[in-house]
């Protein structure tokens, strides 16, 4: 205790001091730190609520990614599948259209044939009225010509003749 007189120091004011820190220790304990704790481990605890809200939300996100990334995919995948299909329906239609032109000029060609075959034929027919028509009418100048009165006058009767005799036969053949 001699040293603490040397210092300076009262060993009664010393107790004092000790019992009056350790009553501040006890109130504070009891008034100021229980509180202090109670806030502090609440704030702890919203703090752990909150971290594992944010790792329950990043699980979500990650599996909210997870699914927009397949669902990507598949949209993906899927356009391609309707891609695919489109361009097998435009070959399909080109085809189709293809062939179609083809039956369509084939058609046309049988047809242009068929007409310029008729366009024949039917000048043909023309030429071989013609022909026998200026063959009759030379004939019958040539006939004219060197045929006398009782010659005409016997082929007009034996024309006539044909002709009843014909009828007679297309009569009873009805």
């Amino acid at each position: 205790m001699e040293v603490l007189k040397e210092l300076g120091i009262e060993p009664g004011v010393m107790v004092v001091n000790i019992a009056g820190f350790l009553l501040l220790l006890w109130l504070l304990s009891k008034f100021a730190f229980g509180p202090i704790r109670d806030v502090i481990s609440e704030r702890e605890r919203e703090i752990d609520g909150d971290i594992a809200e944010a790792e329950h939300q990043r699980e979500a996100a990650l599996r909210d990614r997870k699914s927009v990334e397949a669902e990507l995919a598949a949209v993906g995948e899927r356009g391609r599948e309707m891609m695919a299909e489109a361009k097998q329906r435009a070959e399909t239609a080109r085809e189709q259209m293809v062939a179609r032109a083809r039956e369509q000029s084939e058609r046309i060609v049988v047809e242009g044939r068929r007409s310029v075959d008729q366009s024949a034929e039917d000048a043909r027919a023309q030429l071989r009225r013609e022909t026998a028509r200026v063959a009759i009418d030379i004939s019958a100048r040539a006939l004219r010509e060197s045929m006398d009165e009782e010659r005409q006058a016997a082929l007009l009767d034996a024309f006539i003749t044909d002709v009843e005799r014909k009828a007679l036969e297309e009569a009873e053949d009805a």
